[in-house]
C-alpha cells in the first residue's frame, strides 16, 4: 500500500524533529514541574504544536511501514538470516519512537490549548536554538 506522505511536509519546516528539539529549550521548564506555556511566545508555541504534529505524523506511517517489512521479514528471522540482535534493536528503536510520538502529541495539545485564541495579522518566524 503507498501512501502520499508530502501533506504532512507542505507549508512547515523541512525537519520537523530537529527543529522541534531545537525549540524546546526556548520553553520555560522547572524542575519536577510542568512546562510554563503561558510564559511562552505564542509564535513559538504554534511553530512546536506544528512541527510536533508532522513529526508525530511521520513516525506512525514509519512505525506502520515498519511493521509491515518485519511480518514479510518473519520467514528469515526465524531462519536466522536476520540476527535476533538486529531485531532486538528494532524492537527498541519503535519502542523509542512510539513514545516519540506519543509525547509530541502531548506537547503539541498543550500548545495548542494555549494558542486556541490566538490570531496574529501576520506570522513569524521563531529561530531554534543551535545544538
Amino acid at each position: 500500500m503507498q501512501r502520499n506522505t508530502e501533506h504532512f511536509h507542505s507549508g512547515g519546516s523541512e525537519r520537523p524533529m530537529r527543529d522541534l528539539l531545537l525549540q524546546l529549550p526556548l520553553l520555560t521548564a522547572r524542575p519536577g514541574e510542568a512546562i510554563q506555556y503561558e510564559e511562552a511566545d505564542a509564535f513559538l508555541l504554534v511553530q512546536i504544536a506544528e512541527n510536533a504534529e508532522v513529526a508525530m505524523n511521520t513516525i506512525h506511517l514509519g512505525l506502520s511501514a515498519v511493521g509491515q517489512i518485519l511480518a514479510r521479514a518473519a520467514p528469515e528471522v526465524e531462519t536466522g538470516e536476520i540476527s535476533g540482535d538486529a531485531t532486538e534493536a528494532l524492537g527498541w528503536l519503535l519502542a523509542e519512537l512510539g513514545d516519540f510520538a506519543a509525547t509530541a502529541f502531548c506537547l503539541s495539545a498543550a500548545c495548542r490549548r494555549h494558542t486556541a485564541d490566538f490570531a496574529p495579522p501576520t506570522p513569524r518566524a521563531i529561530a531554534s536554538v543551535r545544538p
